[in-house]
């Protein structure tokens, strides 16, 4: 059976993603004392197996954790090793010479844990509800290897929301390219959307009442969300 998701809420994903941009700025504010503006420079649907193609050849940097809550599932952020080094020079006001210094790499996870959490806190605050986290797993690798090991019990014909965003930390030279794959639970994730209205004073996504949703299938114009996990 297809998974039935509201037309008109269609927009609220691209909403979500939004949100969760601000609060990575925010984010940046208050834990590393940066103020930066970010950005999404576009947003598209994949599928898991076609990741790796997205990510291109390779090593890159990337920090993944699972969500254990609604809508569960996979985030992945990754980015190449030039603004990893950017990231640590940032943090610890020490260019990158060789081989990253071991504070040098504790900065550079401290900035996945800020970007990760940021991002996943402002989704979760516009669905009205947490997300609990773990701490990212940060690895420099093979995008391939990456994709893998992050991607291992997705299911290949599920589709994934793909960010382009950059991070422009102001008064300096410095601007992080992003690229963020989120693949959360199809049921879960389009349950919390279809939860979700607008206050038709302010255009605010609010909590629809019960019986409210007009639920159509998308599965003809959208390919979309469909069973995303194996059994294990």
């Amino acid at each position: 059976m297809p998974l039935l998701i509201d037309v008109r809420k269609l927009s609220l994903i691209t909403e979500l993603i939004e949100e969760g941009a601000e609060a990575v700025a925010g984010s940046l504010t208050t834990l590393a004392g940066v103020e930066a503006t970010v950005d999404i420079k576009s947003l598209s649907f994949v599928q898991p197996g076609d990741i790796p193609t997205e990510m291109g050849g390779g090593e890159v940097y990337s920090a993944r954790v699972r969500l254990t809550e609604p809508p569960y599932g996979v985030f992945l952020m990754t980015f190449s090793p030039a603004t990893a080094a950017e990231i640590a020079a940032l943090m610890t006001g020490s260019a990158v010479d060789g081989e990253f210094t071991q504070l040098q790499e504790s900065a550079v996870q401290e900035m996945c844990n800020i970007l990760t959490s940021g991002f996943i806190d402002g989704i979760a605050d516009t669905l009205e509800t947490t997300i609990d986290m773990a701490t990212p797993t940060v690895e420099q690798a093979a995008a391939t290897d990456v994709a893998d090991d992050a991607l291992s019990h997705v299911r290949r014909d599920s589709l994934t929301i793909v960010l382009d965003s950059l991070v422009d930390v102001e008064d300096t030279d410095a601007a992080f390219s992003l690229r963020i794959f989120l693949v959360p639970d199809p049921g879960s994730f389009v349950h919390l959307i279809d939860q979700l209205d607008r206050d038709v004073e302010t255009g605010e996504p609010t909590r629809d009442r019960a019986g409210e949703v007009r639920e159509l299938d998308m599965s003809g114009e959208v390919e979309t969300f469909e069973d995303a996990f194996g059994d294990g």
